[in-house]
C-alpha cells in the first residue's frame, strides 16, 4: 500500500493526474500526455473513469496492453486518472433555487451552499427537501442533489432565505371560541414572508361573522383551519319549512331543535302538531324536507309482507 501511494505521488508530481470529464475514458483524455492516443478519433472510449473523488493507478504495462488494442505504440510510463471535479459556484446555485422556486416575485437570498468539488452534472433542488424557518425570516435549509453521468446523484445543500410579498389577517385582540369576528377584532398586515408556508387569509371578509375553533390571541395570523363559517340555523329558531312532495309543495313554521350549517341535517319541532321532523339547512331560517327521497328510502328500508 506504502509503495503504491508512493507511486501515486510522484505520478501526480510528473504532471499530475489525468483529468476525466465523464464516467467513461476517451481517447482525447489520453491523448494531453500520450501523443500517440491523439491518432485516434477523440470520443473513442477506452473504458471506465473513475468515481468522482478516486484516483485510478495506470502501470505502464497496462498502457502499453491499451494501446496495442488499437495498433498504437506508447512511451510506457505509469499514469494516473482522477474524475474532473469543482466547487459549485454562486451562480450555478442560484439558477437550480430559481428553476426550484418556479415563480416571480420571490426574493431568493443565498447565504451558504456545498463546497466541495462536485463533478459536471445537473443540480436540482425541489420543494420536497426545502424546509421552513424555525423563525420568521429565519435561514431555510434547502436539501438538493447534483445529477450527473445520467443515473448517479450526489447529495448537496444550500442555507437560504426565502421572502415574497404578500397580505394576510391577524387578530387585533383576542378571539374568543365560538364567538363571531368583528371587524374591529382583525387587521390586515402587509409584508414578506416565507412564500411556501401555509396560507393565511388574504382579506377581512374572510374572517369577519367567523367562529373561532380554539382561543386565538391577539398579534395571531389567522388561517382557514382556525375558523368555522357561522351556523345559519342555531337551537331554538323559527324556521320555516318547505315540504316537496311531487310537483307540490307546502310551508310551514318550526322550531329549530337543533343547529347546523347549510346542507346539515338538523331536527325541526312542527309548530301544528309538535312532533320532530328531521330536515336539511336550506339556508337562514329555512330547512327543507324532500318528502319523495324519504319515502323512497322507506320503502327500499322495509321488505314487502310476504304472501
Amino acid at each position: 500500500m506504502m509503495f503504491l501511494l508512493a507511486w501515486l505521488w510522484m505520478a501526480a508530481g510528473e504532471g499530475g493526474c489525468v483529468a476525466v470529464e465523464g464516467e467513461r475514458l476517451r481517447a482525447a483524455d489520453l491523448a494531453a500526455v500520450e501523443p500517440s492516443f491523439s491518432r485516434l478519433a477523440p470520443e473513442t472510449e477506452l473504458g471506465w473513469a473513475p468515481a468522482p473523488g478516486v484516483r485510478r493507478a495506470v502501470s505502464a504495462a497496462e498502457l502499453e496492453r491499451l494501446a496495442a488494442r488499437f495498433g498504437l505504440k506508447v512511451m510506457g510510463r505509469a499514469i494516473c486518472l482522477e474524475r474532473a471535479v469543482a466547487p459549485l459556484v454562486d451562480e450555478q446555485v442560484m439558477e437550480a433555487l430559481e428553476r426550484a422556486v418556479g415563480r416571480e416575485g420571490v426574493r431568493i437570498e443565498l447565504v451558504d451552499f456545498y463546497r466541495r468539488p462536485l463533478p459536471r452534472g445537473r443540480l436540482e433542488f425541489d420543494r420536497a427537501g426545502l424546509m421552513a424557518p424555525a423563525a420568521p425570516g429565519g435561514v431555510s435549509l434547502w436539501r438538493g442533489r447534483l445529477r450527473y453521468d445520467d443515473n448517479r446523484t450526489l447529495p448537496v445543500w444550500a442555507k437560504v432565505r426565502l421572502k415574497a410579498p404578500g397580505r394576510r389577517v391577524v387578530a387585533a385582540a383576542n378571539l374568543a371560541p365560538g364567538r363571531p369576528i368583528q371587524a374591529s377584532e382583525v387587521r390586515l398586515e402587509e409584508g414578506e414572508w416565507f412564500p411556501f408556508a401555509e396560507p393565511a387569509l388574504e382579506s377581512l371578509e374572510a374572517a369577519v361573522g367567523k367562529l373561532p375553533r380554539r382561543w386565538i390571541p391577539a398579534g395571531a395570523v389567522l388561517y382557514a383551519r382556525l375558523l368555522a363559517a357561522p351556523r345559519e340555523v342555531e337551537r331554538g329558531d323559527q324556521v320555516v319549512v318547505e315540504v316537496l312532495s311531487g310537483g307540490a309543495q307546502l310551508r310551514f313554521a318550526a322550531r329549530a331543535e337543533t343547529g347546523g350549517r347549510t346542507g346539515d341535517s338538523i331536527l325541526v319541532r312542527s309548530a301544528v302538531n309538535h312532533r320532530r321532523i328531521a330536515a336539511r339547512v336550506e339556508g337562514p331560517g329555512k330547512v327543507v324536507i324532500d318528502a319523495n327521497a324519504y319515502r323512497r328510502v322507506v320503502v327500499g328500508d322495509v321488505p314487502s309482507p310476504a304472501r
